[in-house]
């Protein structure tokens, strides 16, 4: 075929153009997303059930919805979390369920519990998790002026009204998810003074804006032959309307604004959101599925370009920018591609002495790679991180296989043979090993799919990106370099240029140490058996985690005051911890304080009493003072619980745990509900292993005496009113404006509970004043701020964040205190089993690759034994990887099995060619001795050059800073470590190996 080839060169270049036309043509089309879209086996459920409190909610509402909820088909677990007035339940089902069909379940079964839910709950909403819900950027939108309170009330309705509908008008933005925003209502405050001498009370007021805030729909009439709509108009359109309602009270006239003050105001403030300092309004920019990242970049850019323009009375900030992970990707390909592409043209300067095979490296790149886009498109793939992570580790494999190729056609140049009978004849000869060498490449990556969960799936994209930039690799080594080899070396360009560089002494260098290692076998078998041991025993010694650490320079801090305060006193003390660094230009932060207003909230509403702050500095030596600053703050507030977290980017959001590290759950035995309160501290005293407290919160009761209302008589629901008017919880009615409806709310000035209380009056059926005072008794109480529960149902959770803990010998501890206790059990949850698991799933995986190696390798060589020689490489060379991994303060994660996974394919391609070429020698006639030692020679060059073009491409991640970088870091260190040890011992042990083998045979 390849003789066939090389006598239709016009044929191969034109076809070669075709297909790369073809090529750029679906670079154009292919899609641009941040991760693979796939689907991410979650649904969450959310509920509201505002002034009630978490115990009532979770009783009467979340525990009947989970029991509903557990028959869902393939539900792997229910978590639920219920807080006063909210709860959240979220649905995880195994991998590969149809989660359409699971979410149309879940809604079925939300019906189907309806009936045993309170008739005012409003239908609880399910949302089924994607990976286009992560946003792709966050903006921040505040005042160009002083904060005001009517000033920020219109930014909000601005930003609702313009800003967000701009937003979503964009082509490439499904959502504008927004929050921190205030809504406003009309407040009558009576003047009790004027009421209590008309002997009237608010009931009155209320009472008149209900009769004068009356809407009856048309009604149809006939006059005649005629027919005409009467529609009655709504005397309550604007502010005046609701100030000039008539009252007659004891004969005389009044309007409304004579007794009360009516005015508008924001809506009472149940969490808000600040950006370094400053009341501001927070946007979660979601994208629509199908678009490609860069475009909605452009377009989002070019918006907020014009906003600044047209609006320069607010401030857009731009923050968590994702679509910066895809450009470091692109970028690391780019780099990849470069620096590889430069290194083996310099490289092959050196080694085979002419400028033309570098230039052949160099044109065979492009095209191996836009193939490479190209079948992706076919087959379905966007570029995303994870395809670009395969498409960059294909690249450097892309130029192993163009120098093997022609390393291989030089030395039958210089054996004597024709341009053209060495093209043919070396190439020919490499088909068969570099098939061979791309199988085992790809049969080691494919047992990335045996990974469990949504790691697995992720992966498929990575695994399918470098099995397909192999396979183009391969079809232009062996189609087009040898065509385009012998056109260049049939004709000269330039002036003839020649590099005269000895090889020959490094050929007679390594003979002189592989005959030195021959006689001295101890040491080569020491140096493996070293290697080997440190496998085994860094594979127990190292940490284990999912992603690599990052060094951030972002970082997210919860707080959770743990009294009950105010929103405003929640807003004062974060402004407090912040004073000290509001001036410091190398920080940004943005609080999300009290509850917010996402409509894709995933997480657990906040209480009042927490704050969420996202900062971010210049750099991480900053981040570490202002953390150590914060936290010095924060402790002067003991009841305070925080702690400081990673800002989340996309790898978070899919790969890392929502778990503590280590979770203890405590239930009780005897009852469906948590242990009370009063014997939370006995619990925690019980409990081994410095586990994070629980938070409470006081709840006040209010106890109506009857025998007094009966003795006064007083209506019961008359005194409701009058507390709840007290507390601004009495609702009117709306007023129906043209655009909306805005809430009537009458109350009047609040102070503390001890002064309202006893200055509050109401009116009993005689029309006689009694203090309220005197009808009720109040008691506070300490209640659990949230309830958790699962498929085995409630239980308090007690969390470990600390990773250095022995989280066996916890569980033991914990299992035996609990074990005799008839009261309450234990249980443990928590991301240490999920890395646990991790190191387990790692080995199988591993096992079945070295497997699948074996099964190919023994098909090649015709040989069950053959294959030992070179599989016996793979625990030395994962020695030298590990070892530098651990030397370098890394933890075992996917990226270093990664590293691992692309470290064995190198290393065992170079055996396997070595082998079939000392076979081939064999066959020649060579004796065993001789033609191992002449293979060895004739692929000592191509091996030294392929470990070194990738050592040295590798090398910058091991110095460079950046997201990008040190997520590439691990695999770079295992690779780098690997590949040095592993050449060693493809140079010397293996084929000392392979002569014993034979000699005994």
């Amino acid at each position: 075929m390849v003789k066939f080839l090389l006598k239709k060169p016009v044929a191969v270049f034109m076809s070669t153009l075709a297909i790369l036309l073809v090529g750029i043509a679906a670079m154009l089309k292919i899609p641009t997303e941040l991760m693979p879209d796939i689907a991410i086996p979650e649904i969450t459920v959310q509920l509201n059930y505002p002034n009630n409190s978490a115990r009532d909610i979770e009783t009467n509402v979340v525990r009947p919805l989970r029991n509903q909820l557990l028959q869902v088909t393939r539900l792997k677990n229910i978590h639920s979390e219920t807080r006063d007035g909210y709860a959240l339940l979220k649905l995880n089902f195994d991998y590969g369920t149809n989660t359409d069909f699971a979410f149309i379940e879940t809604n079925e079964k939300i019906d189907a519990a309806l009936q045993f839910l309170p008739r005012d709950l409003d239908r609880p909403r399910a949302i089924k998790a994607s990976v286009t819900d992560i946003p792709i950027v966050t903006l921040t939108v505040s005042q160009n002026t002083p904060y005001d309170a009517l000033g920020f009330l219109e930014l909000s309705e601005f930003t609702q009204t313009i800003i967000k509908r701009r937003l979503e008008q964009l082509p490439d933005i499904a959502l504008a998810d927004i929050s921190g925003f205030t809504s406003p209502e009309v407040l009558i405050q009576p003047d009790m003074a004027i009421l209590e001498s008309l002997n009237s009370s608010t009931e009155t007021l209320r009472q008149a804006v209900i009769e004068n805030n009356f809407e009856l729909g048309n009604l149809i009439i006939q006059n005649g032959i005629y027919q005409y709509h009467l529609k009655f108009l709504n005397p309550l359109k604007t502010l005046d309307d609701v100030r000039k309602i008539p009252l007659n009270i004891e004969g005389k006239l009044f309007q409304l604004s004579d007794l009360a003050t009516v005015t508008f105001q924001p809506q009472l403030i149940r969490g808000q959101v600040n950006y370094n300092g400053s009341p501001a309004i927070l946007i979660h920019v979601i994208k629509q599925s199908d678009t490609k990242v860069s475009q909605l970049k452009e377009r989002l850019n070019e918006l907020l370009v014009s906003f600044e323009v047209e609006y320069p009375q607010i401030k857009i900030h731009v923050h968590q920018d994702q679509t910066k992970l895809l450009e470091v990707s692109l970028s690391n390909l780019k780099s990849s591609l470069l620096v590889g592409g430069l290194l083996a043209i310099l490289i092959m300067f050196f080694f085979l002495k002419d400028i033309k095979s570098p230039v052949i490296i160099a044109l065979s790149i492009p095209p191996s790679l836009i193939v490479s886009i190209f079948l992706m498109y076919i087959f379905g793939l966007s570029i995303n991180i994870i395809s670009l992570s395969g498409l960059i580790l294909g690249v450097g494999m892309m130029i192993d296989n163009a120098i093997i190729i022609i390393d291989n056609i030089t030395q039958k140049m210089e054996q004597g043979n024709s341009y053209f009978e060495a093209c043919a004849v070396g190439t020919n000869e490499m088909i068969s090993p570099l098939i061979t060498s791309v199988l085992t490449t790809c049969m080691v990556f494919i047992p990335l799919l045996f990974l469990s969960g949504i790691t697995g799936a992720l992966f498929y994209d990575q695994a399918i990106a470098v099995t397909i930039g192999l396979f183009s690799s391969l079809l232009v080594s062996i189609i087009f370099i040898p065509v385009l080899f012998l056109q260049l070396r049939k004709r000269e360009f330039g002036k003839k240029f020649q590099l005269h560089v000895k090889t020959q002494n490094i050929e007679k260098t390594y003979k002189k140490w592989f005959v030195y290692f021959e006689k001295n076998r101890y040491i080569i078998w020491f140096i493996a058996i070293f290697f080997a041991l440190s496998t085994i025993l860094l594979f127990v010694y190292l940490p284990y985690s999912k992603l690599p650490e990052f060094k951030e320079n972002e970082a997210v801090l919860k707080i959770d005051w743990n009294e009950n305060i105010t929103i405003s006193e929640n807003e004062s003390r974060t402004h407090l911890l912040f004073q000290s660094i509001e001036k410091n230009k190398e920080v940004i932060f943005i609080s999300e304080i009290g509850e917010q207003n996402f409509l894709l909230q995933k997480e657990q509403t906040q209480t009042f009493s927490q704050t969420k702050i996202y900062l971010k500095s210049t750099n991480e030596n900053t981040l570490k003072k202002i953390k150590d600053q914060l936290t010095e703050n924060i402790r002067k507030y003991p009841s305070a619980i925080f702690n400081f977290n990673p800002q989340k980017n996309v790898f978070d959001y899919l790969f890392g745990s929502q778990e503590a590290y280590l979770t203890a759950q405590v239930f009780s035995r005897n009852s469906l509900q948590i242990p009370p309160e009063e014997n939370l501290f006995e619990i925690q005293n019980k409990l081994k292993g410095n586990f994070s407290p629980i938070p409470l919160n006081q709840t006040a009761l209010i106890n109506v005496d009857q025998e007094k209302l009966a003795l006064y008589q007083v209506e019961y629901f008359a005194l409701i009113a009058q507390l709840k008017a007290a507390f601004d919880q009495n609702f009117v009615d709306d007023l129906k404006g043209s655009e909306r409806f805005i809430p009537i709310k009458i109350n009047y000035e609040t102070a503390q509970l001890e002064k309202t209380l006893l200055r509050l009056q109401v009116i009993n059926k005689n029309g006689t004043s009694i203090s309220v005072n005197q009808l009720i008794t109040i008691r506070s109480i300490p209640k659990f701020t949230t309830i958790y529960a699962d498929k085995a149902g409630e239980y308090l959770k007690f969390n470990n964040d600390n990773q250095a803990v022995d989280a066996n010998k916890i569980i033991d501890e914990n299992i035996k205190q609990f074990r005799e206790d008839s009261n309450y059990g234990v249980r443990f949850s928590g991301s240490w089993f999920e890395f646990s698991n991790l190191g387990g799933e790692l080995l199988f995986v591993m096992l079945i690759s070295v497997l699948l190696l074996y099964f190919i390798m023994a098909a090649q060589f015709e040989s069950l034994k053959q294959p030992l020689v070179i599989l016996l490489e793979l625990p030395i060379s994962m020695g030298g990887g590990l070892l530098l991994l651990w030397l370098f303060g890394g933890t075992f994660n996917v990226m270093s099995f990664i590293g691992l996974v692309v470290m064995s394919g190198i290393v065992i391609n170079d055996s396997i060619i070595k082998l079939h070429t000392i076979n081939l020698l064999r066959k020649q006639g060579l004796s065993l001795y001789d033609a191992i030692l002449e293979g060895g020679k004739l692929r000592l060059k191509p091996i030294v050059m392929t470990s070194l073009t990738t050592i040295l491409a590798l090398a910058p991640f091991l110095f460079i800073t950046g997201l990008g970088a040190e997520l590439q870091k691990p695999m770079a260190l295992i690779v780098i470590g690997g590949l040095g040890i592993g050449t060693f011992i493809s140079l010397f042990f293996m084929p000392l190996f392979y002569l014993w083998i034979e000699k005994e045979n």
